[in-house]
């Protein structure tokens, strides 16, 4: 039903009527009794709601007992759907504001992806299954970036990729990892359980680009230049797959993050190193000013996963 604007009527007009409409021979009296008003004031507002739709006519009032008229019956149909959409909105908007539902644009990296993203998902999806989520895997950088121009609302990533101080971010962390050496599976030293970064000296590192993990990239070449030479890179490739792959095709070795030992990769093996590594933080970060209910129970997930529950 279309309501124009000089339909100027309460939608407590619209429960009147249908208390009355829905009363056994539309009774007045009983309507009034069980609203505990008197039914006068009840009568009145009918006779307000008639005349507020133009002075239409909703009951039969010469014969007893008192029916609706055919408008009466045409306008309980519509008046009923009106009150079930607004009972829907309220309730939408309820759940709205408990994160219930709604929409969070995930971002992660592929390091993320292979740690903490499947058992922060699970969390969440057990608590809220009907929040959309549009999930967009992008390096550090990119992650950083679509923060600033809130292509996302919250991305997941190595604290290492955050190489600078970002205006207006909000960073948590969930989970700190060690580095394990990469290597082809045929290397001489892969019968090592445990290798020490002295014996890398003269090997050729692919490693995760510097211009889109800067810090990551950094610490390990500090970490070599620590046990006396700086590392030689001869390859770089943005996503741990193809880093992989090119481990396993006997291009060089590789240090990553220790999630990378999720991945079962046919050509490589995964070893401990014997110095201390820096630890890496796995963090969630957001902004400051993104005040979403979906965002901080996502942010509960996290945490849950940071306290190991």
């Amino acid at each position: 039903m279309a309501l124009g604007r000089e339909h100027n009527f309460e939608l407590q007009h619209l429960r009147y009527f249908i208390a009355v409409a829905e009363k056994e021979n539309c009774s007045i009296s009983e309507v009034a009794e069980e609203l505990h008003m008197a039914q006068s004031n009840l009568s009145q507002q009918i006779k307000d709601l008639e005349k507020k739709l133009g002075n239409v006519t909703l009951f039969e009032r010469k014969k007893r007992p008192l029916r609706l008229t055919v408008a009466g019956l045409e306008f309980l149909k519509e008046a009923r759907l009106i009150l079930a959409q607004v009972d829907r909105a309220i309730e939408t908007a309820t759940l709205a504001s408990q994160g219930q539902i709604g929409r969070l644009i995930v971002g992660f990296n592929s390091s993320v992806s292979n740690s903490v993203l499947p058992d922060i998902l699970i969390a969440f999806r057990t608590r809220f299954p009907l929040v959309k989520l549009v999930l967009q895997e992008r390096t550090a950088y990119s992650l950083i970036k679509e923060l600033e121009t809130q292509q996302i609302d919250i991305g997941l990533m190595h604290w290492s990729a955050l190489n600078r101080q970002d205006i207006g971010l909000c960073v948590e962390p969930i989970k700190e990892e060690s580095l394990v050496l990469v290597l082809p599976s045929s290397h001489p030293l892969a019968a090592q359980t445990e290798i020490s970064l002295q014996s890398l000296a003269n090997e050729s590192f692919i490693l995760p680009p510097s211009h889109l993990s800067y810090s990551l990239y950094q610490q390990i070449v500090s970490l070599c230049q620590q046990i006396g030479f700086v590392p030689k890179v001869t390859q770089e490739a943005t996503l741990m797959l193809t880093i992989l792959s090119l481990v396993a095709g006997g291009l060089g070795i590789s240090l990553l993050p220790a999630n990378v030992q999720t991945i079962e990769r046919q050509g490589v093996v995964y070893r401990a190193i014997k110095e201390q590594t820096p630890m890496l933080k796995i963090v969630a970060a957001w902004r400051s000013d993104n005040s979403s209910a979906v965002l901080h129970e996502f942010l509960a997930a996290c945490r849950l996963i940071q306290h190991g529950n």
